[in-house]
């Protein structure tokens, strides 16, 4: 008991936290352009500390009486303890649906959606921009494979909507996958016949399944590999021997993962770190042979890429942009200087190299990066050249100006765990804030977005919209910490394996987003939403101690 509600405690404390500074926020100017007069942040004061204490009690009192009820609602529940996909019928037939479900959006906004992110690989792909890794190079050459096909007929809008076919096919293909894995796992049909109505009826997936941007592959295959991992976990680490590709399939899933997104390779080592924790801690388990694999092929796996995309890719002439990684860091430094805070003579200097110490108060925007990095007179040079004095000027700073550096993480991140921030969940812009006008005005390469069903008495753009809103990521990324806690509490470690690449993918939110609210930063974690309530129902079943150091 003891244990459970130290558990709680901390969660409710976490929350607790995360509900005041959110209640804190002012978000008055627009988030992408509003300056640091519009967005801000309310001074701490006793109400905050009186607001946050009343909170952690009553939470950690919620929380004892929630996971009771749980307990009482799932008791009922009967699910199976087997692995793989079932019947392969059933994945089949989910994944036509879904996919089917998706085609009247291509018809709609054929070749699909296309951002000015997309004309930057498509300019890398064609060879009218050098290689860069801040669109990942294999991302852009699948890009230039399915170009071919437009390339071949003079017609890039086609090779376009190849790519945008293929994508909807692999994620159809993903999403049928799980499924059936749901209806294998004892699931009822008609939850099933759900989760197939919410993938391909639901907006939000289907117009992120036409979007060329990469983090739709990227968290489909985020998807499957935690399944993979839900897998492996319930059957005690069997599968591994039982099915000779298990391995393979979790190579392969690793590496899409990291070639098709950048915070990839972040997220494995989260994983590999998790890994050989839980590995130390049941090394007295009949099933060690088996973390050991995992472990080994994730590090040789993750050493490969980390291989390929640095000296590899540094020694073909392909450059990566440090600025992309170091975005909060660097956001938070900003504000520092935009406020003019406690600063000496090198940090002057050094920030002074990076923009003009006057611009940074009309430069900085309290929730992106973007547009100080893309600012015309920011030294990206400088910076790339001069890392080691970034570190040191990031830490001269945060000693002298601590506050400051929490305001700035919290106006930069706050999209992404603020759950009192309500207007989150009425954000329907998702797909615009792409800019997809960008095409009209930048290099197209003859690419023309057109409607394929246009004509008749019926507006077909007024029925199928770019628009549509989803409940915020902050429900999410607390859903998968509510998971971590339930691991801890019930004793059931193993199971936080499952969720490491979601908490990873959290993590690199929260250290590296550009950006305070984009819902497809976080759209495995959408795509994973009912592995986790099925992981919920695994977790209190008292019948089985799998999951658990015996």
């Amino acid at each position: 008991a003891s244990r459970g509600q130290l558990c709680y405690a901390l969660f409710a404390a976490a929350l607790a936290l995360s509900l005041v500074l959110g209640h804190q926020i002012r978000p008055d100017g627009d988030m992408y352009t509003g300056r640091m007069l519009e967005n801000y942040m309310d001074l701490p004061c006793w109400r905050d500390v009186a607001a946050w204490t009343v909170m952690a009690i009553c939470l950690t009192a919620f929380l004892d009486r929630f996971v009771r009820f749980l307990e009482k609602k799932t008791t009922a529940v009967r699910l199976r303890y087997v692995y793989g996909a079932g019947s392969r019928k059933i994945w089949i037939l989910s994944s036509a649906a879904v996919f089917a479900a998706w085609v009247p959006y291509l018809l709609v906004y054929y070749p699909g959606f296309i951002f000015g992110d997309s004309l930057s690989s498509i300019g890398q792909a064609l060879g009218k921009i050098p290689l860069n890794n801040h669109h990942p190079v294999f991302y852009t050459l699948f890009l230039k494979v399915c170009l071919l096909a437009g390339m071949a007929v003079n017609d890039l809008s086609l090779g376009c909507a190849v790519y945008t076919l293929l994508q909807m096919l692999y994620l159809g293909l993903c999403l049928g996958y799980q499924i059936s894995w749901l209806a294998h796992k004892g699931v009822p049909g008609w939850v099933c016949a759900a989760a197939a109505g919410f993938y391909g009826c639901v907006p939000f997936f289907a117009q992120n399944s036409i979007a060329m941007w990469k983090d739709p592959i990227f968290s489909a295959t985020v998807m499957v590999w935690s399944i993979l991992l839900c897998d492996f976990v319930l059957s005690d680490g069997k599968i591994a021997g039982e099915r000779k590709f298990f391995f393979l399939w979790h190579a392969l899933c690793i590496a899409v993962m990291c070639l098709s997104r950048n915070n990839g390779l972040y997220i494995g080592l989260l994983f590999e770190g998790v890994l050989l924790v839980l590995w130390f801690c049941g090394r007295k388990q009949q099933t060690v042979y088996a973390w050991k694999k995992m472990a080994v092929c994730t590090g040789c796996m993750l050493l490969a890429v980390g291989i390929l995309t640095g000296p590899v890719y540094k020694k073909l002439g392909i450059l990566s942009e440090p600025v992309e990684s170091l975005g909060i860091f660097l956001n938070q430094m900003a504000r520092v200087a935009a406020y003019g805070g406690d600063m000496d003579e090198a940090d002057r200097a050094y920030m002074d190299s990076l923009l003009p110490l006057e611009n940074y108060p009309d430069t900085y925007r309290p929730c992106v990066v973007d547009l100080l990095k893309w600012d015309p007179q920011f030294d990206q040079e400088f910076l790339n050249s001069n890392l080691s004095g970034f570190a040191r000027t990031y830490l001269s700073l945060l000693v002298k100006n601590p506050y400051c550096y929490v305001q700035a993480w919290v106006l930069n991140t706050y999209g992404y765990w603020a759950l009192n921030r309500w207007e989150l969940n009425r954000d329907i812009n998702n797909i615009t804030k792409g800019n997809l006008d960008d095409i009209n005005h930048w290099e197209n390469y003859g690419i023309t977005p057109h409607s394929l069903v246009d004509g008749g008495l019926l507006d077909w753009k007024s029925v199928i919209k770019v628009t549509d809103c989803v409940p915020a990521v902050p429900v999410l990324t607390w859903l998968v910490l509510f998971l971590v806690l339930l691991s801890v509490q019930k004793r059931k470690l193993v199971f936080i394996l499952i969720f490491a690449p979601s908490i990873g993918l959290v993590c690199t939110l929260f250290a590296a987003t550009p950006y305070a609210y984009w819902q497809r930063y976080g759209l495995a974690l959408y795509d994973l939403a009912p592995v986790y309530l099925i992981c919920i129902c695994y977790l209190l079943d008292k019948r089985s101690k799998k999951g658990s150091f015996q």
